[in-house]
């Protein structure tokens, strides 16, 4: 067999712009195994050539149909400035000279546009668009009543009433692998009617082999769903507790509903509801040194103490909300609850598509509202000038600046929970506790709000800091902490504590960074002049 001529460099890269693959060029140079040119390759450095990830088609197409970077990256998944640089690498650096009929918001009678006309002009809200979706129709009018089946159901509170109503109504679960499920945790003190409504859970998710089942030691409920990429944009998310809420800090609609309804979605029944009106909330500004996502949303809840969005599903959007982590949004739309609300969720771009990438456990296709949407009440929030708030945790409407109510005494403090247990919210208190230590008359709890949170803070120093500093960290997801207070005591908490609140007790809620700065003087602080 004649010995093949090893091509030089220059060579192979002519021949792999010309036939693309290994096998080709091996072809061309007179049958070389596919190996071998491979081995070629690597010797002089040549990398392997691939497909571009979206071809020129189909940037050229989504230009010419919406001429706006941020939409038609939308389409792809992508951000704005992705989308700007794939136009850009293909040329395509003038706005479209004629204007597609989804770019124009005209309406002639009798006229059908294409599918995709309506992604951007159609008046359609996100609620609107998810609903339509799951009805497998063109759109849902505000008001319309609909049966529809969710995407997904969750506990993160009163499994054990959801499993009892469950009863025996039907053989088996729905759908096992759209079911969330984990047990409570006892906020009442009485643990053995806690273990025994747990036990109820678990052999309940064995017998009815529900895939996700997460035991206590997992933590928060709602936490791991975002955690373990159950939660993706677009989806309808039903769950018990107005803790649900939170979930749609990834752009998907998650609506808090009763325990029997959910069993009966469970049992395979539809769940009925009308399509609720929206409200767009824009959030601009910069946030000041020591303001955080809780701060945000006590000013949000303080703004719409009146009422105005209730029942209605609000949309977070703005240059704040876009600086947001994905666990900051949770907080943000988490304590929306307190408004009211149906639903709250932020908007959909890249910070979302990041945290979802190589976690979310399906497919999904980002939901935005119309440019033409009709909103109920339209909302724009500037926090120039905010500062760290404070409010009592009956009424957090009535959130005050932490400056108006320093140095009033607080004898007991919990960092953590739903709103303020993940491994940022933990660094924020690390950096104001490192070096100093917890007042010797306060008591410091830090619950992480799940076991990933945990152990990410324990990798990190943060746990032996904490234990250094004086503070107690309590197991992932866990209310201990709450029964210490006496009557009489002042106590600070970062999320709701349940139903068991100690009676006689002045509880305020407030962000980690006050519940840290606040338990190195025994007092209520302004966190600013703390950490970095």
């Amino acid at each position: 067999m004649k010995k093949s001529k090893i091509p030089t460099k220059g060579e192979l890269l002519r021949l792999q712009k010309q036939f693309k693959t290994d096998e080709k060029i091996g072809e061309r140079l007179g049958g070389v195994p596919a190996y071998l040119v491979a081995y070629w390759r690597r010797k002089k450095d040549v990398p392997k050539y691939s497909l571009p990830k979206f071809s020129e088609a189909d940037i050229r197409n989504l230009w010419e149909r919406y001429g706006d970077d941020e939409k038609a990256g939308l389409e792809l998944g992508i951000s704005k400035a992705a989308f700007y640089n794939w136009r850009r690498r293909y040329g395509l650096r003038e706005k479209p000279a004629f204007l597609k009929l989804e770019q124009l918001e005209l309406n002639f009678p009798g006229m059908v546009a294409p599918s995709y006309a309506n992604s951007l002009y159609g008046k359609r809200s996100v609620a609107q668009k998810v609903l339509a979706r799951l009805l497998e129709v063109d759109r849902v009018e505000v008001g319309q009543g609909v049966d529809v089946e969710p995407d997904l159901t969750i506990t993160p509170d009163m499994a054990a009433v959801v499993v009892e109503a469950f009863g025996e109504r039907a053989d088996l679960v729905w759908n096992p692998s759209k079911v969330v499920l984990l047990p409570g945790r006892s906020v009442t003190g009485d643990e053995s009617n806690a273990a025994d409504a747990n036990r109820k859970v678990r052999e309940f998710a064995r017998r009815r082999g529900i895939k996700y089942f997460y035991d206590v030691q997992e933590g928060n409920c709602a936490q791991v769903a975002l955690e373990r990429g159950h939660i993706v944009p677009g989806s309808l998310i039903l769950g018990t507790g107005r803790e649900s809420l939170a979930l749609g800090a990834l752009a998907g609609m998650a609506i808090s509903v009763q325990p029997a309804d959910l069993a009966g979605v469970w049992a395979g029944e539809t769940y009925h509801l009308a399509v609720p009106e929206s409200a767009r909330m824009t959030i601009n500004g910069r946030r000041s040194r020591g303001v955080t996502a809780t701060d945000v949303a006590l000013f949000v809840i303080k703004q719409l103490a009146g009422g105005d969005v209730r029942d209605k599903v609000i949309e977070f959007t703005g240059s704040v909300v876009s600086q947001m982590t994905v666990g900051e949004r949770f907080t943000l739309s988490g304590l929306s609850a307190e408004t009211g609300a149906r639903a709250a969720l932020c908007t959909y771009d890249a910070t979302t598509r990041r945290y979802l990438t190589g976690r979310a456990l399906s497919r999904y296709q980002p939901v935005v509202a119309d440019k033409d949407t009709e909103y109920a009440q339209l909302y724009q929030i500037n926090v120039d000038h905010l500062t760290p708030m404070i409010a009592p945790l009956q009424s957090l409407s009535s959130a005050r600046p932490v400056a108006e109510m320093r140095e009033l005494q607080v004898q007991h403090i919990v960092l953590g929970g739903l709103t303020a247990g993940r491994f940022e919210d933990l660094r924020v208190a690390a950096e104001i506790l490192r070096g100093h230590h917890v007042h010797d008359g306060c008591r410091f709890w830090i619950v992480p709000g799940s076991r990933s949170v945990y152990l990410e803070a324990l990798r990190k120093g943060l746990i032996r800091l904490f234990t250094e500093a004086g503070a107690m960290v309590a197991h992932p997801g866990s209310m201990n902490g709450f029964e210490t207070l006496a009557p009489g005591e002042r106590g600070l908490v970062t999320t709701w504590p349940g139903a068991a609140q100690p009676a006689n007790v002045e509880i305020f809620f407030c962000s980690p960074a006050v519940a840290a700065a606040s338990a190195l003087n025994a007092a209520i602080t302004d966190p600013t002049g703390y950490g970095r």
